[in-house]
């Protein structure tokens, strides 16, 4: 058999990997086998990765067997049974709509790595389905870096994160008015389960108050994919057939954030899936902090060297080199972490800070630190000018 097919053998923690990884582009093709015709062959072959994973005698052993396993929580396949990852384990990919849940395009996506070999699936198959995290960010980057150095950049890459939706025409507008760079697929439609059509026939779509990028419509709530992005809102119809609709959050308020717009879908644009959850998440969570620090009175630096680390920090006399690691499967995260030392202290988020206790244990000798307490050692340095 050949090597992309069987990966390592003997490595449980890389079978449970190509298994989940198969899982996903599975379930995805599945919610789009009426409009896709290599959909259930795709299907079919990620059948034969988590039969290859699993050995003889074990798991699903035909697409629909799959597809049903798909339905049920991950952790009731074997090869992911006796895993140490829990949150990978209570992921359930497809909903009783046959559509992907919160949790494929949240948490699994974290998985996603190319398996099953060479095929056409590549031509529609979304990246954060088939693509390691860095080899989205690395597509995306290289393209950034063609510019002009450090400063065209970060330009760029500030430009994506802070724009990574909204109508064609202003987005067309500010390109040429700033001169960034693009990824190669630059701005693409809005996803279909991100728009509400309203009873009038309009289309609408709403930014995450944290990313804006479009969140997801399911049914009459509103909300971010990115479940640590937490407003939560109940949609209702405006008074008239073209008005807007409105939102109002359901959710327990915290943190406050002022209330969406509805926009309208027609004419506007989004940044690809993928590079919304892997440049776009992170990228926020980064120029937050830097903004936080900024108040604080230190001056902070963006992706120094070409983005060798995510932020440079002086405060007082001291200097600070952090990278700031966003994952929501802290496993995935180790594994990442011993797969590519970073080049500077590893910070966790305020929304990621309780990985702190089980990374200090299973890598005792990794520099790491949390938002709250890097921003106390800020604090401290510039009171000591």
């Amino acid at each position: 058999m050949t090597q992309w097919l069987a990966g390592i053998r003997d490595d449980p923690a890389e079978r449970a990997h190509r298994v989940v990884a198969a899982a996903l582009r599975a379930a995805y093709a599945w919610t789009v086998r009426h409009r896709r015709p290599g959909a259930m062959r795709e299907v079919a072959r990620m059948t034969g990765v988590v039969m290859e994973a699993h050995g003889p005698g074990r798991g699903p052993t035909t697409p629909l067997d799959l597809i049903g396993c798909l339905r049920r929580r991950l952790g009731l396949l074997p090869a992911l049974a006796e895993g140490t990852d829990e949150e990978i384990a209570q992921v359930v990919l497809l909903g009783n709509d046959d559509r992907l849940t919160s949790d494929a395009h949240d948490l699994a996506c974290e998985y996603a790595l190319p398996v099953g070999g060479p095929s056409d699936s590549a031509q529609w198959m979304p990246t954060w389905t088939r693509m390691h995290t860095d080899q989205i960010r690395s597509m995306t980057f290289n393209a950034l870096m063609q510019g002009n150095g450090q400063e065209s950049y970060v330009a760029s890459r500030r430009f994506l994160i802070e724009h990574p939706a909204g109508s064609l025409a202003e987005l067309r507008d500010l390109v040429s008015e700033t001169g960034v760079r693009l990824p190669p697929r630059g701005y693409t439609d809005i996803p279909a389960g991100h728009v509400h059509h309203s009873a009038g026939g309009d289309a609408w779509w709403w930014p995450c108050p944290t990313c804006r990028w479009p969140m997801e419509v399911a049914g009459t709530t509103v909300r971010c994919q990115y479940r640590p992005h937490a407003a939560v809102y109940q949609l209702t119809e405006g008074r008239s057939g073209g008005s807007r609709p409105l939102l109002s959050r359901i959710d327990e308020g915290r943190p406050r954030v002022a209330k969406p717009v509805a926009r309208p879908a027609a004419g506007s644009r989004c940044v690809d899936p993928g590079v919304w959850r892997f440049v776009v998440v992170p990228g926020a969570s980064e120029i937050r902090l830097k903004q936080c620090l900024e108040r604080l009175g230190a001056t902070v630096q963006l992706w120094p060297e070409l983005d060798r680390y995510d932020l440079h920090v002086r405060a007082g006399g001291e200097e600070f080199r952090v990278d700031l690691k966003e994952y929501r499967s802290v496993h995935r995260l180790i594994a990442d972490l011993r797969a590519k030392p970073p080049s500077a202290r590893v910070l966790l988020p305020k929304t990621h800070e309780h990985q702190l206790g089980t990374l200090q244990t299973v890598l005792p000798s990794l520099l790491i630190t949390t938002e709250t307490k890097f921003c106390t050692e800020v604090r401290r340095a510039l009171r000591t000018v």
